[in-house]
């Protein structure tokens, strides 16, 4: 049986079939109520098939030759795109090129990465995991590599791909270990003379991966004590002294409070490098609300850290966005705007499969109508690890963007610092 007659629909629903193919890529795991799935994209040559499969003990690497016995059904999450659902132990793997099987459970962690999730935040072709081998994801190894590769005229763009992955793993993931690691990396790599192309790529992840290292780390933004699911909402009382214990944001929560009292709308950025900077920004939400006597929806990122928190937050934003009368007062808060709707940048080293990017862009699309409509009834403010993470579209809709180290406004008109 070949991939292309279970793609042409030669084969009915429910069928049992066996495959022989290659792995061309490790995809993002999926939960379907308490049992988590893998998934893996294989090709024979006349089509490609994501194959799923429950979690399972076994290793699979791009490059991987594997036979596989499984049922033939609709995707459970794109029910018009056809899978193949097996076990790990329905799946022989016939030949391999990267690590040999029977060694593949002590290789799994590199450093401060788990290799398998490295391998689903982003589409991790073979060169991808040429780097992850060959440097083993050390920072020391890394820079060894570039000089090599440079001297030797060899190609570092592989290198680069590498470092994207482990940058974009430590921001999804919220790892901080894995971001320290990634900005010693490009530490090391910041006097080599690599080709412009490339030394952009590393300046923008050094961007993006500055916002997840600092002096005190981001604990409260990682892994906020509460576990919030959905969009909670508040009442606050509050008195306006409790304005003078912002040190940084004071500002800001008297012009939210303005805004609430004259009925204006605005979409306010905060730009946060630390854990104190968050729990000022909560703080300051909650007094802006309380003095204004406004209703606060606050949405921390503990709400999206799974999949079913997500769906919850995207139903609830969707239930306050019908609900919200026009003379309401409302204050929308909100963390981790940047795994709702990513930058095309960010969507860009991802590197989804031309299907991910469809539906990526799908969802964002619908997900940014809801938050445009949001925009125009009520304050929103955004915390963010750093903007160039959101979509560039929605992120240029803000009325002021500022920093939450200094409190000074970085972009937006019409309103000085303090």
């Amino acid at each position: 049986m070949k991939v292309g007659d279970v793609l042409k629909g030669d084969v009915p629903v429910g069928s049992v079939v066996e495959l022989e193919g290659t792995i061309t890529e490790i995809l993002p795991s999926f939960s379907l109520g308490d049992i988590v799935y893998e998934r893996f994209s294989l090709e024979d040559g006349t089509g490609q098939l994501t194959v799923i499969l429950p979690s399972s003990p076994k290793y699979f690497l791009p490059d991987d030759r594997v036979k596989v016995r499984g049922r033939v059904r609709p995707c459970p999450y794109a029910p018009s795109v056809t899978c193949l659902e097996t076990s790990g132990d329905d799946i022989d793997i016939l030949e391999w090129k990267w690590i040999e099987p029977r060694f593949r459970e002590e290789a799994a962690k590199r450093g401060a990465f788990d290799v398998n999730a490295l391998l689903q935040v982003t589409k991790f072709d073979r060169e991808l995991i040429r780097g992850v081998i060959e440097t083993g994801l050390d920072p020391l190894k890394m820079r060894e590599k570039f000089e090599e590769n440079l001297s030797s005229r060899r190609d570092v763009r592989y290198l680069v791909d590498t470092i994207a992955a482990m940058a974009m793993y430590a921001i999804f993931l919220r790892d901080l270990p894995a971001a320290k690691s990634v900005k010693t990396t490009l530490y090391l790599l910041r006097d080599l003379n690599l080709p412009e192309s490339e030394h952009r790529v590393l300046e923008l992840l050094g961007e993006m991966i500055d916002a997840l290292v600092s002096r005190e780390g981001l604990a409260p933004y990682i892994s906020p004590p509460e576990a919030v699911q959905g969009v909670v909402e508040r009442y606050p009382v509050a008195e306006e002294e409790e304005i003078e214990g912002l040190p940084r944001l004071g500002f800001l929560a008297r012009r939210i409070i303005e805004d609430l009292r004259e009925g204006k709308k605005e979409f306010l950025i905060v730009e946060i490098s630390d854990g104190s900077q968050v729990m000022e920004a909560r703080k300051m939400v909650e007094v802006a609300a309380g003095v204004a006597k406004a209703k606060l929806y606050y949405m921390p990122i503990s709400s999206l850290s799974s999949v079913e928190g997500m769906s919850q937050v995207i139903s609830d934003l969707k239930s306050i966005v019908e609900g919200i009368k026009p003379d309401e007062k409302v204050i929308f808060y909100m963390e981790g705007l940047e795994l709702l709707v990513p930058s095309e940048r960010m969507m860009e080293m991802m590197k989804l499969t031309p299907q991910g990017v469809s539906a990526a862009k799908a969802f964002k699309a619908d997900l940014t109508k809801t938050l445009e409509s949001l925009l125009e009834k009520v304050v929103v403010v955004s915390v963010t690890s750093s903007k160039v993470l959101i979509d560039d579209e929605l992120a240029s809709k803000a009325t002021q963007i500022v920093s939450g180290e200094t409190g000074m406004g970085i972009s937006g008109g019409g309103y000085p610092p303090y």
